[in-house]
């Protein structure tokens, strides 16, 4: 049996989990071992859990409306996040709530 690639596990368990199958049900669908299906997403879940750790996962986003825009153009000053490798810089007024979505959405906490 040939050795599969991280990303054609990836995904199986993408496919798995649109799917709303069961973990033994979507494996038998798809000819592959249930414990090593449950094993790959329990991995590539770690794994991105790390990257988002470290500052390297995968960027989310945050919708802009025009109320936030047009809440941010007064200089009232300027408010710097860091985050891992990201620097966020926000200038002017900012909510709390909207703070928080985007703290959110860096930490991956969605």
């Amino acid at each position: 049996m040939s050795r599969t690639t991280e990303a054609a596990w990836r995904k199986r368990v993408d496919g798995w989990i649109t799917s709303g199958q069961t973990c033994k049900d979507y494996a038998a669908r798809i000819r592959v071992n249930p414990h090593t299906l449950g094993w790959w997403k329990w991995r590539l879940h770690a794994a991105r859990a790390h990257a988002r750790a470290q500052g390297t996962g995968e960027a989310g986003f945050v919708e802009v409306t025009q109320e936030v825009a047009a809440s941010m153009t007064s200089e009232a000053g300027v408010l710097e996040l860091e985050v891992g490798r990201v620097v966020l810089r926000i200038r002017g007024h900012v909510e709390a709530d909207m703070l928080g979505r985007v703290l959110d959405v860096l930490e991956g906490r969605r």
